[in-house]
Parts: structure tokens; C-alpha cells; sequence
């Protein structure tokens, strides 16, 4: 009987976050090791050429071909050194989020039992900061989904997933807000626009949970209540994705070859880019390294200020 495969676990962001700390912890480590070779190296054909006036010029020669290999060890290891803080300012980050998160829920199942007339929907931030809002549904609470499906024939045969996607998917929950007094009331109805207004990533627990809302709408009813609001809002589900493209937008540098007539008829190499919309020939310079009027010179630009859109231009 043929075994099923099991898929494997997929990996949460914490540990992902664990898992680039280790690679760049690796690799700072091994450029470390290197620096120290290499500056031990230098260190002893310096010493060797004290001692040996014939070959004093190949020592030294060879002293600074290792002095090279330190200064390259120790630029590449400040670099993982920078990749290896962040990665751990990352992984700090989730971890902490999370850590807040789980408190979030342990307040809301401590708040569900002594329910304090607050109401069981709970809102607060997914990121765990910031306090929670509670409303009471008294018009109750509710999820939609719709999805944009063709009106055409489909072929025969053909799975209508290819035919029909998901086009958006939210929540309403109406009820009020409960406050110790209007102020109370007020200040939690004033929280909840702040975050609409920095159109921050929500959490939503009622009869049903979800942690990817953002607000698209909300009411406040004025019906002279005392202390409390009738309030409505809704919802709108964001999906995440890793989005990835082909096409990059950066220049892509290539190398090509052009023949100067120059003493020894030498054949020299430049690299060319193509230039895009925003391109000016001082960012340009400022880039590679070469003056304005260099670029101008060996491209035989007579406008610097104009350059034009897809031109291929050498910058080295």
C-alpha cells in the first residue's frame, strides 16, 4: 500500500527570523576567523623580512597581499555584523509580538468570564500594543465573502477555480460601547479612529477571529444614551503575499567592449546601463564615480541636462 506524503510544516516567521540569525552568526563568525588569519599571516612575512634583507621585497609583497585579504575579512564581517543585528532586531520584534498577542487573548478569556456588561467582541491590534476595545452586539455581528465568478460558458471539463476568485471578504459588528461614563466612552470610540485613520492592522474576536482587518467604515449613532455609544463598523480582510517579479528595476549593468585609438591601439572595457525616466547625469556621477563632464565627453552628450530615455551610455 502506497504511503500518502505528508507535507511539511510550514515555517512560522519566528522561526525563519532564528533560522537567518544562525546564517549570518555563521558567516560573521567565519569572516572573523579569516581577518585573524589573514592579519597573522602579514604579521609574520613582516617579520621575516627583518630578518632577511635578499628576500625582504617578496616578503613584503606577500605581507600585503595578506593586509588585502584582512581588510576585505574585516569589511565583509562589519557587514554580517550589520546583517546579524537586524536579523535579531527582526526576530526580537516577532517574538515580542507574539509574547503580547497571547496576552491579548489571556485578557480577553479572563474579560469573557466576568463578561463587566462590556460585550465579547473584542478589538484591538494584531501587532499585541495598545489596549483592547470591547463591543457589546446588539445588532449582532456579521462575515461576508464575495467572490467574482465569470458569466461566460466555461470549457467543458475545465476546474471552475480557473474561472472564479475570491474578490473580498469582511465583517460588520454593530452594538455599543460601553463606558464607565461618556468620557470612557468617548475615549475608546476616539482609539478606534486613530487606528482607522493610520489604517493599522486589526484584530477581531467574536463568534468569529481574524487578524488581517483593517477598518473601511464606522458609525457612531447619537441617541442620547448616557454613558454609552451605538456604534457600527466594518471591516475589510487584507491579504498577504510574498509578491516577486522578474523584472527589476534597477539598472542592470553589463559590460561591452569599445576600441579607443589610443597609443597601442588598446582595447578598452566600459560598463554601459540604460538610462530611465529621473536619470540626470549628476546622480549618475555621484554613483559611479565619475565626473559630469567625463559622462558627457565619452558618450558625446552636448546637453548635459538632457538625457534621453533608453540610451545606452558608458558610466566607466
Amino acid at each position: 500500500m502506497a504511503k500518502t506524503a505528508v507535507k511539511p510544516k510550514p515555517i512560522t516567521a519566528e522561526e525563519k527570523a532564528q533560522k537567518e540569525i544562525k546564517e549570518w552568526n555563521k558567516k560573521y563568525k567565519h569572516d572573523h576567523s579569516t581577518m585573524i588569519h589573514a592579519f597573522s599571516k602579514a604579521q609574520a612575512y613582516d617579520f621575516q623580512s627583518q630578518h632577511q634583507p635578499k628576500k625582504k621585497k617578496q616578503l613584503l609583497k606577500k605581507r600585503d597581499s595578506w593586509l588585502k585579504a584582512y581588510d576585505s575579512a574585516k569589511k565583509r564581517k562589519n557587514r554580517d555584523q550589520k546583517l546579524l543585528n537586524a536579523a535579531k532586531d527582526r526576530y526580537n520584534r516577532i517574538h515580542q509580538e507574539k509574547v503580547d498577542v497571547s496576552n491579548k487573548l489571556q485578557q480577553i478569556a479572563e474579560h469573557d468570564v466576568g463578561w463587566n456588561n462590556e460585550g465579547k467582541c473584542a478589538i484591538f491590534r494584531s501587532d499585541g500594543k495598545g489596549e483592547i476595545i470591547y463591543i457589546s452586539p446588539a445588532d449582532g455581528e456579521s462575515e461576508n465573502v464575495s467572490s467574482n465568478i465569470t458569466s461566460y460558458p466555461v470549457d467543458e471539463g475545465a476546474p471552475y477555480k480557473d474561472y472564479a476568485r475570491v474578490n473580498s471578504k469582511g465583517a460588520t459588528v454593530a452594538g455599543i460601547i460601553v463606558g464607565k461614563d461618556r468620557a470612557d466612552a468617548n475615549s475608546k470610540w476616539y482609539m478606534l479612529r486613530k487606528w482607522n485613520s493610520q489604517h493599522l492592522r486589526l484584530t477581531y474576536k467574536g463568534d468569529f477571529c481574524y487578524k488581517h482587518y483593517l477598518i473601511s467604515s464606522m458609525t457612531n449613532d447619537f441617541h442620547n444614551l448616557k454613558d454609552n455609544l451605538e456604534v457600527s463598523i466594518n471591516f475589510q480582510f487584507v491579504y498577504e503575499a510574498k509578491i516577486t517579479t522578474a523584472n527589476d528595476s534597477k539598472h542592470h549593468k553589463k559590460t561591452s567592449k569599445a576600441s579607443k585609438s589610443v597609443a597601442g591601439n588598446r582595447s578598452k572595457k566600459y560598463t554601459a546601463i540604460t538610462t530611465k525616466a529621473g536619470d540626470t547625469l549628476w546622480a549618475l556621477s555621484k554613483k559611479y564615480g565619475k565626473t559630469v563632464k567625463w559622462i558627457a565627453k565619452v558618450n558625446k552628450i552636448k546637453n548635459p541636462n538632457v538625457i534621453p530615455v533608453g540610451k545606452k551610455i558608458r558610466v566607466k
